[in-house]
């Protein structure tokens, strides 16, 4: 509820603006039966303003300099003279000051401004079918200080009677706004979210101390179960002890799955006890409603233990070839298909990593099995986790088994579920372009952009020097579709970018001279790093505008063949001396992820560019003079461009 709290805030905060009303702050109470919205240090009436109303066109409201006919009807029927006429851009305005009026009198189209613009993923029709939204509406309270703001909306009129909880069905009349939140907390009601949430927490800590317990705290579960209620009160069962021979991650997935519920262990063990939070005030709590709690809770675990002896009487190779009656996506195969190349990238990463092939083949062939079992076709939030417990009953090595629950971590603390983990992200990202399942806007279904920003996180956590471009370029091979690998990069490319601004906290200026080098993420990191490092020098300052001119004038030039005997300047020769010297030792820093180094290289460069352009005129007439001082300069261009796009920082220092 937390997107409905926001666009309620949001709502109102534009709609008091446009009303040029003033406010000091909006407080949004959301609960499952009740949306409120309390504006706190409202102004007595609204801002004075100028409102300009549009005219005629100049030449149409004046002839020789007297108003026309068409300009006095104007200002008749606006109840005004020509003094109070202005021409704006050829058209007459007609310029009116408007006093303010009571925001008492006119906060009531707030009210029906946020009511009626607010928007929900599913909405229903109730009655006469005439009205939309996301429950029937039931009553409306509106207030401005100790007055009912009168209006109808829903077919229903606005008061000021409070309905209480529904468990004792209380109402109570509001005698002022500001009493809300009380009101609402004596009809045992607690309107606030954070102040459930606060309770739910609260009880759990109790339930910890008094039963010695570790209760596993899921925050989005706290904050799920705050939505739920509008009086929590902890409920603590116990489930049967049989139960507890399940996998802790089936039984924990259960309860919380079909219940909103706790579970809690004890000395690092799981235990019986599970704390459900039931929606009225504790003292109203009879014991039946434990039993019933316990029974629910006994027959959703016989369930699972049911759907996990069916899945343990299979392996995980049937499982694997159950998937070829899976379809991943229309025109990409059955998930067998992708199963089968992930496996082909994973191995082909391992081998430019010079890891072990064995494991990593097995782990990418067993990744996707436990999609086909019973208990992740119940449970899909265990996908991953079921294939890692069942690898293990299998006999399968540990390593291999760990991968298969790791391939789904944005930081997979192993090698063999990183690269799995690439791999299937590289086919998922590349066969979505293929289909057109492109990220547009804030569109994303499938999470590329995710996915995309993990491969590279997961290539700089583990110090990874690879080309995913390669991966990728490999993966559109195996595709039964063609891809626009050129989408894909420039995808990827911006993607790189958010990743290095947002999450690494590297300079705009920085990420862009390095965006070039995203098919090569730690790399990428390693020269945007090296280049922070040196960018306030005097030094490289100057080498960006030397390189500059050596980049703009070799744009469109692609050849970097050249032949050193055609040089006729002692400038180009010298460059040429330089350059030959040069370019080993940056190319050799490079191979050692060294970019300090090879700035400090290219930096010496410097001079000499500098006295090449002082003294040697490229665009010669001559064509195979001009074309081989191109190459020559495309040369040195390239060797920087290993290093960085400087041009992205030359604005700052020219």
């Amino acid at each position: 509820m937390m997107s409905l709290r926001n666009q309620i805030k949001e709502l109102t905060s534009s709609s008091l603006e446009s009303l040029n009303i003033d406010f000091e702050q909006i407080r949004v109470y959301v609960t499952c039966r009740r949306i409120a919205f309390l504006i706190e240090g409202i102004s007595e009436k609204q801002r004075d303003s100028v409102v300009l109303k549009k005219g005629p066109s100049a030449k149409i409201a004046y002839q020789d300099g007297k108003p026309t006919k068409a300009l006095l009807g104007f200002l008749r029927s606006n109840g005004a003279d020509e003094s109070e006429i202005t021409v704006k851009n050829g058209y007459v305005y007609l310029e009116k000051q408007v006093k303010g009026s009571r925001s008492e009198d006119v906060v009531r189209n707030v009210f029906i401004s946020v009511i009626s613009k607010l928007r929900f993923s599913k909405s229903m029709k109730w009655g006469s079918g005439k009205h939309e939204f996301i429950r029937p509406v039931k009553w409306i309270n509106a207030m401005f200080n100790d007055h009912i703001v009168e209006f109808s909306c829903f077919e229903k009129s606005s008061g000021n009677t409070l309905f209480g909880h529904p468990h004792h069905n209380r109402t109570r009349k509001l005698q002022h706004a500001r009493d809300y939140v009380e009101q609402m907390k004596s009809l045992d009601v607690l309107v606030d979210f954070d102040e459930r949430k606060r309770i739910i927490v609260d009880q759990l800590k109790k339930i910890e101390d008094e039963h010695e317990l570790k209760i596993h705290k899921d925050m989005d579960l706290i904050a799920k179960t705050a939505d739920m209620t509008e009086w929590p009160a902890a409920v603590v069962g116990n489930f049967k002890d049989i139960y507890l021979t399940l996998p802790q991650e089936l039984i924990t997935v259960t309860i919380k799955h079909h219940l909103s519920g706790f579970t809690a262990e004890r000395n690092g063990q799981l235990t019986r006890t599970f704390i459900i939070f039931a929606d009225k005030p504790e003292a109203d709590l009879e014991n039946s409603v434990v039993h019933g709690y316990e029974n629910v809770v006994n027959a959703r675990l016989e369930d699972a233990r049911y759907y996990l002896n069916l899945d343990l009487k299979h392996t995980l190779e049937e499982f694997t070839e159950k998937l070829k009656e899976i379809v991943f996506q229309e025109s990409l195969g059955t998930l067998y298909d992708k199963v089968t190349r992930a496996k082909r990238i994973a191995t082909n990463i391992a081998k430019s990593l010079s890891l072990p092939l064995e494991k990593v083949s097995r782990a990418a062939e067993l990744s996707k099995s436990d999609i086909a079992t019973h208990v992740v076709y119940e449970f899909p939030e265990l996908q991953g986790t079921i294939g890692r417990i069942y690898a293990l009953k299998s006999g399968e090595d540990a390593d291999v088994a760990t991968a298969l629950e790791e391939q789904y971590s944005e930081n997979p603390p192993g090698i063999l579920g990183s690269i799995v983990g690439i791999a299937d992200r590289i086919d998922t990202i590349v066969g979505n372009f293929a289909v057109g399942n492109i990220p547009s806007g804030s569109k994303d279904p499938f999470g590329l952009r995710s996915k995309a920003d993990t491969i590279f996180r997961i290539c700089v956590l583990k110090k990874w020097d690879l080309d995913i471009w390669s991966f990728m370029q490999q993966d559109s091979v195996l595709l039964p579709c063609d891809t626009d690998l050129s989408a894909v990069s420039d995808f990827m490319k911006s993607r790189f970018y958010a990743f290095l601004t947002n999450e690494q906290r590297i300079p705009f200026d920085v990420a862009r001279t390095v965006l070039h080098l995203w098919n090569q993420p730690f790399r990428g990191i390693h020269a945007a790093t090296s280049i922070l490092k040196i960018k306030g020098s005097k030094d490289f300052q100057e080498l960006v505008v030397g390189f500059e001119r050596v980049h703009n004038i070799t744009k469109s030039f692609e050849s970097t063949e050249y032949d050193g005997s055609l040089f006729q300047k002692d400038a180009e020769k010298d460059l040429l001396n330089q350059f030959i010297c040069t370019k080993p030792l940056v190319i050799e820093a490079l191979e050692k992820l060294d970019y300090d180094q090879a700035l400090l290289k290219l930096i010496e460069l410097k001079p000499h560019i500098d006295r090449y352009f002082d003294e040697v005129f490229v665009m010669v007439n001559q064509e195979d003079i001009r074309r081989n001082r191109l190459a020559f300069l495309k040369d040195i261009d390239s060797l920087f461009m290993k290093v960085g796009d400087l041009t992205q920082l030359s604005q700052e220092y020219t």
